[in-house]
């Protein structure tokens, strides 16, 4: 064997144990270094959850990290809680903004560098929505409400919503796997008379959710376009 082919074969062998070495050392990388975490639940004066409706932007949490100039937008839960767990580690400006009066930009901070952080925030509705009870009665649903407008606010339009879809929101609607209805009721308290159509109730037994209707009060102050709501209550359908 001459000369050239034995630098070729040692060429060759050095290149693959490269490759092995360089292939032992790769790693995935899954931790990027954001592990700052926050939760919290959005209240009101009385230390009430303020519900909202997870799919509408109109009632979020922001956080705006030092030098940043984009915010993180967090999603209020129908139980009033949001949370993010993998921010940057780092010190935020924290607000809310949507149908309520609360902290403003600039009101509150968090400091993402430690611990995780649970930050509960007080804010004044500007309608306050109990939960609606429901009574059920030959294929009707008996809704009763309550309204309570802040000071300075009146109720421009309110409704009853019944859906298949757990967190339902004024925008939800009809879709191929879901059948949502909103009655327009009156008066700031009340028993609202909902018929229960078959479409509805049929969907209701074929989604996942095992014949369960889900329930919530909305209304809308006559100050903005962005909807209260009450924590929705799940019931059997008929």
């Amino acid at each position: 064997m001459n000369a050239i082919s034995i630098n070729k074969i040692q060429m060759l062998a050095s290149i693959v144990v490269i490759t092995c070495v360089l292939s032992a050392c790769v790693e995935t990388v899954t931790d990027f270094g954001f592990t700052g975490q926050i939760s919290g639940i959005i209240k009101d004066q009385n230390g009430n959850p303020v519900s909202a409706d997870p799919s509408n932007p109109e009632f979020t949490v922001f956080l705006l990290g030092e030098e940043e100039t984009l915010a993180h937008e967090l999603r209020v839960n129908p139980d009033g809680t949001y949370a993010n767990l993998h921010m940057y580690p780092q010190s935020y400006a924290i607000w809310v903004e949507g149908p309520v009066d609360g902290p403003l930009q600039g009101d509150l901070f968090v400091d993402l560098k430690g611990a995780a952080v649970t930050k509960d925030i007080t804010v004044t509705p500007f309608i306050a929505l109990p939960p609606a009870t429901v009574s059920v009665s030959g294929g009707q649903f008996q809704v009763s409400y309550e309204i309570n407008p802040s000071a300075g606010h009146t109720v421009a339009e309110s409704r009853v919503l019944i859906s298949t879809v757990a967190k339902v929101g004024v925008n939800t609607g009809n879709g191929p796997t879901w059948q949502t209805r909103s009655v327009d009721i009156s008066g700031n308290s009340g028993t609202q008379t909902i018929a229960l159509d078959d479409n509805l109730l049929n969907m209701a037994k074929r989604s996942e959710g095992n014949g369960n209707l889900h329930i919530r009060i909305a209304a809308r102050s006559d100050q903005t376009t962005r909807w209260n709501l009450s924590e929705p209550i799940t019931v059997k359908a008929p």
